[in-house]
């Protein structure tokens, strides 16, 4: 017998209709985008791959604001939050890891972001495919594509995902 599963639709919207409004805010992270762009630039400046966690969901962050309006969160797939941010938890870590070894110790302006998709869910705003335009030191123009969404909640906003 398959399995009934009335949220179906939810896998074509990309988000859950019913999820519950949380109060939680996001912590830390930064004020804009632009922001957070240039706090990003600052750590890899220094080459700090623990000041680029900081600038992350965490994983109550996760929890209790975005997993539970995601489709996969739904009851019939039998996944849980922690399988999720199994995944996600390694993508940052060795994300932010990679990127302050291969682009660390410069100086880098903060242009601008470019994104490619902007969605709305009912607690949080998700910027994805994201295109991180900086100068580095030597002048020349860069395009980042590491860098691959951004969380955004009540004026706060954070690095949700980033290439592993």
């Amino acid at each position: 017998m398959p399995l009934v599963d009335p949220e179906s639709v939810s896998v074509v919207l990309g988000r859950r209709t019913n999820a519950p409004l949380v109060s939680r805010p996001l912590r830390g992270g930064a004020r804009s985008l632009e922001a957070l762009g240039q706090a990003v630039c600052g750590a890899l400046h220094a080459s700090d791959a623990d000041s680029l966690m900081r600038l992350c969901v965490t994983d109550e962050e996760f929890r209790d604001i975005l997993w539970r309006e995601f489709p996969q969160s739904r009851p019939v797939t039998g996944l849980q939050w922690e399988d999720g941010w199994r995944v996600l938890d390694v993508r940052l870590r060795s994300g932010t890891r990679a990127v302050s070894q291969e682009l660390g110790g410069h100086v880098y302006e903060f242009l601008r972001f470019e994104a490619d998709s902007i969605a709305d869910y009912r607690n949080f705003r998700l910027h994805s495919r994201l295109t991180m335009v900086v100068r580095d030191d030597a002048g020349q123009v860069q395009r980042w594509n590491w860098l691959r969404a951004v969380v955004e909640r009540k004026g706060r906003f954070k690095i949700y995902s980033t290439r592993d």
